[in-house]
């Protein structure tokens, strides 16, 4: 699964238990471009949820 560098950027900053708004903030992007790469994230990741996403990112050693 080839994630492209934002959605890295975003899952990383899920694996710190950043929410949506604070990634939105941090990364100086919308809440809405925060939700369009989480989708693709779950797509690419095949997962459903964030626990998930941030499970498999830690067992996959992706971060």
């Amino acid at each position: 699964m080839l994630l492209t560098e934002k959605e890295k950027e975003v899952l990383s900053d899920l694996v710190a238990g950043l929410s949506y708004k604070m990634i939105a903030s941090k990364q100086a992007i919308s809440y809405h471009t925060v939700n369009f790469h989480i989708r693709n994230i779950y797509k690419k990741m095949h997962v459903n949820s964030v626990g998930e996403a941030v499970a498999k990112a830690l067992k996959e050693k992706m971060i």
